[in-house]
């Protein structure tokens, strides 16, 4: 027990320290950007578009270090990808850590942080964040505790039992709305669906598999559990799109449908890495649709 307090308390640290890198970093760079903009004004010439500028939560598609499964020099997550795309591109402060589910996204010491940093004006470049991506939901399901929702050899997904754990995740994009409303009110918050993934039984850096060990468990081959995965995705997908109604305005919540993106194979360059992750060419093209999605925001227009 001393053993596993030790290791969640180190664990805990240095994601608190690679927080605080970043914080530092994104900090320069929105202050670099309000020098150069004061600058232009004091000579009279003509302002530049002013970056969006972001803070992102969630998991492991905010959050990856590797390329496909190998070692990277970078991150090439969506967030990754995002902040190397747009006209400009944007500036994002990236708080999210891989492997999270929504309860450990929304917990109490994840929440004061977020608090610290929006209701700090000097972090942003226009005294606030203009919105909060999240990435959030998948970890809520896949992984070992997926054989829950699965009945036995034959009637595949249980879909009540995991409806339930559906109305879970949903109940955490709720308690972020009010969280929002409170700490950064007005500001929209733009999240994702995922894409349908393969459960191939592969893994990566010693994580995982996530999705093919209880398939098979509960008597369900590859292609039945295709079938299922898309199934989950699709009512994901669905749950969302109800908190985000027909468009922003509801929730003040847009849901990016990122569904279809990803090629559903493990050869493909724009393919599935493993189990639930892309190579980075998915990943970019999931940043794409994000791009596309913030270029529908009214308020952005001009800006990225």
């Amino acid at each position: 027990m001393d053993q596993l307090a030790t290791l969640i308390a180190k664990q805990k640290a240095a994601i608190q320290l690679e927080r605080t890198k970043r914080t530092q970093v994104h900090k320069q760079r929105t202050a670099a950007i309000r020098r150069g903009v004061d600058h232009r004004r004091a000579l009279g010439q003509q302002l530049p578009a002013q970056p969006l500028d972001f803070l992102s939560i969630g998991d492991s598609w905010f959050d990856y270090p590797l390329n496909g499964d190998s070692v990277s020099f970078s991150n090439t997550d969506i967030i990754a990808q995002l902040q190397n795309i747009g006209n400009p591109p944007p500036t994002i402060l990236n708080y999210a850590v891989r492997g999270q589910a929504t309860t450990g996204v929304l917990s109490y010491e994840n929440q004061q942080q977020m608090i610290n940093v929006l209701s700090d004006p000097t972090h942003w470049i226009n005294g606030s964040a203009d919105a909060i991506l999240v990435s959030a939901g998948g970890d809520d399901i896949v992984g070992d505790q997926f054989a829950i929702y699965l009945d036995y050899h034959g009637a595949g997904l249980n879909v009540p039992r995991f409806q339930g754990a559906l109305a879970s995740v949903q109940a955490s994009y709720e308690d972020l709305f009010a969280f929002r409303d409170i700490f950064a009110p007005n500001k929209i918050i733009i999240g994702h669906c995922y894409d349908y993934a393969i459960p191939d039984g592969v893994g990566v850096c010693f994580l995982g598999p996530w999705l093919q060990p209880s398939l098979s468990f509960a008597g369900y081959d590859y292609n039945v559990g295709l079938a299922i995965v898309q199934q989950m995705i699709t009512m994901f997908h669905d749950m969302l799109q109800g908190l985000a109604g027909s468009g922003p305005g509801t929730n003040n919540f847009l849901l990016v449908d990122t569904r279809n993106t990803i090629t559903r194979d493990a050869s493909s360059p724009n393919g599935w890495a493993n189990e639930i992750h892309p190579y980075p060419a998915g990943f970019l093209g999931i940043a794409q649709k994000f791009v596309t999605a913030l270029r529908g925001v009214p308020a952005f227009a001009g800006r990225i």
